[in-house]
């Protein structure tokens, strides 16, 4: 049997916090979520499984319906996040006005955090069956059974539809307690070497987990809290195995990765013992980074950490459960900068802690004097499944009643009220975060470290993107709510 997993084009994304055009051209990651399962699905099943990326593609809807029409699947998968559902729902339409019998099913974050708010999805007529937790073992036990039409019953972690057309869920979310029994992600797909990251140093480049879900509850974070790490030997046999496919950098895009200091210790030993030459990046916290982490990270390889810092003061941090302060934070840029790594600061402007522009003008300030080659300034957000949102529903700040008529119906056009605006309406939280990209990068020590760390064209094509991204945040102006 035939099945296509799709990761549908943005045209309708939900853009809150970051303008879209930030994204463009600076950073596309695989798919490796679909990859993952594509990975699994033909291990574990004698099922063809084909990838369409629409990013990759650049692809439109009418190009996806080509695409769907020449492969003609039993099945299309379409990978599910909360902020492209109504992308997720139009690639469903057009797979099912393509061929009708078409079993589409859904899975992915949005589908694990709103399993009982995934099920009107089906309602709508274009969605067969939608996937609960992670999805490898659930979708192929479901397409063995739609393989053999045999029906749903005795599957775990799956909603659908009965023969009565009455929305039917069996069991509770699976997810997979040892994550070492997964094949390694399937990177035989098009396009693979054209993927790339802020920052990396060329094309070549692919991404990898350690651990799926995030053992700490920032207020702002929507992450599953359900930890699972991989163990060091099968996270650095995948090291070893991107290094002999030709990539020359990977990327981990772990929620945290330095969930502890040994991790990081113990991960970069073993890449040293294999002799593995590779560089890697990471998205990490400031605590688990010391001096004697780094030095040795470096040595095995490590050329980028992302850093989450979001505010500027210790009250602040408080306020979102951050669990560290600015201490902690300035020593991790000034020692990766010793160790001779690259850095990106997150930061986050409009929470709920900023109660008037001296707030904000000192989160500017702390990013100005970090060590950091990179900052990356986003408004609050809060989407719902996190204590942001739960709180700004309490207080009155946000309205619920978007979110509940967009996860019924992601098609429906409404204003998004996704800033926190308690204090701050959205103009002029817009101009904060105009200022604060401008106090940070329109410096000489910014432009001429960016410049002389540039070891390719495609690095410095990036960047001239990077900068035409900056006129153009001063050009942007608000729209409904949103950027």
């Amino acid at each position: 049997m035939k099945v296509v997993l799709v990761r549908p084009p943005e045209t309708n994304r939900i853009w809150a916090g970051i303008p879209r055009f930030f994204n463009d051209g600076i950073f596309l990651f695989p798919p490796l979520g679909i990859m993952q399962l594509k990975a699994y699905i033909e291990k574990y099943t004698r099922h063809k499984v084909i990838i369409y990326d629409s990013l990759i593609h650049r692809a439109d809807y009418e190009k996806l319906a080509y695409f769907i029409k020449k492969t003609s699947p039993r099945v299309v998968g379409i990978s599910t996040f909360t902020h492209s559902l109504g992308d997720v729902v139009e690639t469903a339409k057009t797979v099912k006005r393509v061929d009708p019998l078409i079993h589409v099913v859904l899975g992915g974050p949005h589908t694990y955090s709103f399993p009982e708010e995934s099920g009107y999805l089906l309602d709508l007529g274009c969605v067969d069956s939608v996937i609960l937790g992670d999805g490898e073992k659930t979708l192929a036990a479901a397409l063995e059974a739609i393989d053999n039409n045999t029906g749903f019953d005795g599957n775990e972690g799956i909603i659908y539809k009965d023969k009565r057309k009455n929305t039917v869920k069996i069991g509770d979310p699976v997810f997979i307690k040892n994550l070492d029994e997964l094949p390694f992600p399937s990177r035989d797909i098009y396009g693979i070497k054209r993927y790339y990251t802020p920052a990396s140093h060329g094309n070549s480049m692919t991404t990898m987990i350690t651990g799926r879900g995030c053992p700490y509850d920032c207020k702002f974070c929507d992450v599953q809290k359900r930890y699972r790490p991989r163990s060091i030997k099968n996270v650095v046999d995948e090291i070893e195995l991107c290094g002999k496919l030709g990539f020359k950098e990977v990327f981990l895009i772990d929620d945290t990765f330095n969930t502890t200091k040994d991790r990081v210790i113990r991960l970069s030993e073993e890449i040293l013992k294999r002799g593995i030459k590779i560089k890697w990046g990471c998205k990490a916290r400031c605590d688990n980074m010391d001096a004697d982490v780094l030095k040795i990270a470096k040595k095995a390889g490590c050329v980028r950490i992302h850093y989450g810092v979001e505010t500027g003061t210790d009250s602040g941090l408080d306020s979102i459960d951050k669990r560290v302060g600015l201490d902690t934070m300035r020593s991790a840029f000034s020692e990766a900068k010793r160790a001779g790594i690259r850095t990106v600061a997150y930061f986050m402007i409009g929470c709920p802690h900023e109660k008037d522009g001296s707030n904000i003008l000192e989160t500017i300030d702390f990013a100005r004097n970090l060590a950091a080659d990179f900052a990356v300034f986003s408004l609050l957000s809060p989407y719902p499944d996190t204590a942001f949102y739960r709180e700004g529903v309490k207080r009155g700040v946000l309205d619920p009643r978007f979110w509940q008529q967009f996860m019924k119906n992601p098609c429906f056009h409404g204003d998004i009220p996704t800033l926190w605006d308690e204090y701050f309406s959205g103009d002029e939280l817009l101009r904060f975060l105009k200022l604060a990209h401008r106090k940070f990068y329109y410096r000489p020590k910014i432009f001429f470290n960016a410049l002389f760390n540039i070891h390719s064209l495609t690095e410095l094509k990036r960047l001239l993107i990077g900068e035409l991204s900056l006129l153009r945040l001063e050009f942007l102006r608000k729209t409904k709510g949103r950027l």
